[in-house]
């Protein structure tokens, strides 16, 4: 099975160049955010992020609001590392895990997109990585197009991935995401075409 991962900070258009990638060559996506919420229901970790910021980021419940908790914790940097030690661990283990269950069922491609995919050790042997890049304002656009958040916070969570890209150099490929859609994806298979040829070689 062949393993990509895909980096990149909010709005460089992550999980759908990884869906694009998984439906061509008919593998699996695997979204580290989706992975994230799942985690956040899980008793063990609820009970460590209200003993870590308070009942103020727990509904009534018992569930995590996770606007409210993002919104504190976006805003400052030790807030943000509390919160990853409590959470990025269970997301690796997950991510890797459902990366082996592609494996056994026989999936050719296996595609995980995590932003912080680059500075963590996510337990998975890579093929071939891919970080994504873009103009912090075409991410502001598209974030502000998915609605939910205010101007800020949008602000405020761009500005807490503002390092990410520090990490780019350990990625196979950086790609600038701020064309049209089809252009990026043009350049995304162009690269894996090439990648996948050599290996078969």
């Amino acid at each position: 099975m062949y393993t990509i991962g895909i980096a990149g900070g909010s709005g460089t258009g992550k999980s759908t160049i990884a869906a694009h990638i998984a439906q061509r060559y008919q593998g699996v996506h695997i979204d580290a955010d989706v992975v994230a919420h799942r985690v956040l229901e899980d008793a063990q970790v609820i009970g460590e992020i209200r003993r870590e910021f308070g009942a103020g980021v727990v509904d009534i419940d018992g569930s995590v609001n996770r606007r409210r908790l993002g919104v504190y914790v976006f805003s400052d940097a030790g807030r943000r590392a509390a919160l990853g030690a409590i959470v990025h661990p269970a997301i690796v283990v997950r991510c890797a895990s459902e990366v082996e269950a592609a494996r056994e069922k026989g999936a050719a491609v296996a595609v995980v997109d995590a932003a912080l995919l680059m500075e963590v050790d996510m337990l998975i042997a890579f093929d071939f990585t891919i970080a994504l890049t873009c103009d912090p304002e075409i991410r502001m656009a598209r974030l502000r197009g998915r609605g939910g958040w205010s101007e800020d916070e949008l602000r405020s969570r761009l500005d807490a991935q503002s390092g990410l890209e520090k990490h780019f150099y350990k990625a196979d490929a950086v790609v600038d995401t701020g064309p049209s859609l089809p252009e990026v994806l043009a350049a995304v298979d162009r690269l894996l075409d090439e990648r996948m040829s050599r290996r078969q070689e």
